[in-house]
C-alpha cells in the first residue's frame, strides 16, 4: 500500500489533465496532494512546505519545467532535502530528454498515458524518493557524528581537559607567540608516580574520579589564563606565557607541588594518595624557540629526573642538553 500522506504537489495549467491526475492519485490512495496551476506559486509553496514529488507540465507560460526544476533542486539543495520531479511532455526526442536530465529532472510521464502510466510510476517515484531522503538524513547524521568527534578528538573525556593533540596545539602557538611578541613559553609537568601502584589496587572508575579531582585541583592553582591539559593518563600540563624565563622558576610553581605531592584524593573507595613530580621548562629569544614536541620531549626528561629525586626539575631549554640525552 502505498504512503497516503506523502506530499504531492501537482503544477499543471490545463484543467483536464489535472483533474484525470487527481482521480488517479485518489484511486490509488494518495490523498496529500496539492494543486496550482502557477510555477512562481509552485516554489513559494514548496519553501513553505516542501514536496516529495512534483508533477509538472514541461511546457507552462510563466516558467517551463525545466526552469522550476532547476529552483526545486536550489531549494533540496539549500534544506537537504530530495524532491522527486516528474515532467509531462508529449515530447520524446532524446536530446531534449537529455537536456531535462542534466538539470535535475527524474521521470516524463508521456500525456497520452497519464491514466495508464501515472499511478504506477508515483508509487515507485514514492519509494524512491523516501529512500533518497533517509539515506540524506542518515549522511547528515554521520556528518554531525565526524564533526563531533573532530571537536572531541581534542578533549580526554575523563577529566574534560585538552588531550595531547590539544596539549601540541596550545604549546605550539604559545612558542609562536613568544616568539613574535616576546615573553618565554613555560611548561609545567605535572606526573603522577605512583599510578601503576594505585591501578594495582582500585578499579577504574576510581582511577576516573582521581584524575577529576586532580585536574580540578590543578585547576584551581594556576593563574585563569594558564592552560591545563591532561596530555597522558598519568601526566597533566600546564602552558604560559610569561613576561621572561625568571618568572618560569619552582618558586612561581611551588604551590602546585605543595598541594599535590603526598597528598590524598577521595573517591569511592576512599582516599588515595598521590606521589608526584614536577617539571619546569621554558624557552625565549635566549634559548631558541623550538618546536612544541622538542619542548615536551625535553620537559619530559626534566619529569623523570623529578621522579628520580623527588623535588621540582627547573630547566630553561637547551638544545645541546637535548641532543646529549639522546645520543647518551
Amino acid at each position: 500500500m502505498p504512503d497516503s500522506d506523502i506530499p504531492i504537489l501537482v503544477i499543471d495549467d490545463a484543467k483536464f489533465s489535472s483533474a484525470i491526475i487527481a482521480k488517479v492519485l485518489r484511486a490509488g490512495g494518495f490523498n496529500n496532494v496539492r494543486f496550482t496551476n502557477n510555477p512562481l506559486e509552485a516554489l513559494r509553496s514548496v519553501e513553505k512546505r516542501p514536496a516529495q514529488i512534483i508533477i509538472a507540465d514541461w511546457l507552462m507560460p510563466a516558467m517551463d519545467g525545466l526552469e522550476l526544476t532547476v529552483k526545486v533542486k536550489k531549494l533540496d539543495e539549500a534544506n537537504h532535502h530530495h524532491t522527486y520531479v516528474m515532467l509531462m511532455t508529449a515530447r520524446d526526442d532524446f536530446d531534449a530528454l537529455q537536456k531535462a536530465f542534466d538539470v535535475g529532472v527524474d521521470d516524463f510521464l508521456n500525456k497520452a498515458h497519464i491514466r495508464t502510466q501515472l499511478l504506477p510510476r508515483i508509487v515507485a517515484a514514492a519509494k524512491i524518493t523516501e529512500r533518497h531522503n533517509e539515506l540524506m538524513k542518515s549522511n547528515r547524521h554521520l556528518l554531525r557524528k565526524v564533526k563531533e568527534l573532530q571537536t572531541t578528538d581534542l578533549v580526554d573525556p575523563v577529566t574534560g581537559l585538552g588531550n595531547l593533540k590539544f596539549t601540541m596545539e596550545r604549546l605550539e602557538a604559545t612558542l609562536t607567540e613568544s616568539e613574535t611578541r616576546g615573553g618565554a613559553a613555560c611548561l609545567l609537568l605535572v606526573g603522577l608516580n605512583n599510578l601503576e601502584v594505585i591501578k594495582n589496587q582500585y578499579d577504574s572508575s576510581s582511577i576516573d574520579e582521581l584524575l577529576s579531582g586532580i585536574s580540578a585541583k590543578i585547576r584551581q592553582l594556576v593563574r585563569p589564563l594558564d592552560v591545563v591539559t591532561h596530555p597522558e593518563t598519568n601526566v597533566f600540563a600546564v602552558t604560559t606565557l610569561q613576561d621572561n624565563l625568571e618568572n618560569c622558576t619552582s618558586q612561581s610553581f611551588r604551590r602546585i607541588f605543595d598541594s599535590l605531592y603526598m597528598h590524598s584524593f577521595r573517591t569511592s573507595q576512599g582516599y588515595i594518595p598521590v606521589v608526584v613530580g614536577v617539571s619546569i621548562t621554558a624557552a625565549d629569544a635566549s634559548t631558541g624557540h623550538p618546536r612544541a614536541k622538542e619542548l615536551l620531549e625535553f620537559a619530559y626528561q626534566g619529569l623523570s629526573r623529578s621522579f628520580d629525586t623527588g623535588i621540582i626539575t627547573v630547566r630553561p631549554f637547551d638544545p645541546a642538553l637535548r641532543l646529549e640525552t639522546e645520543h647518551g
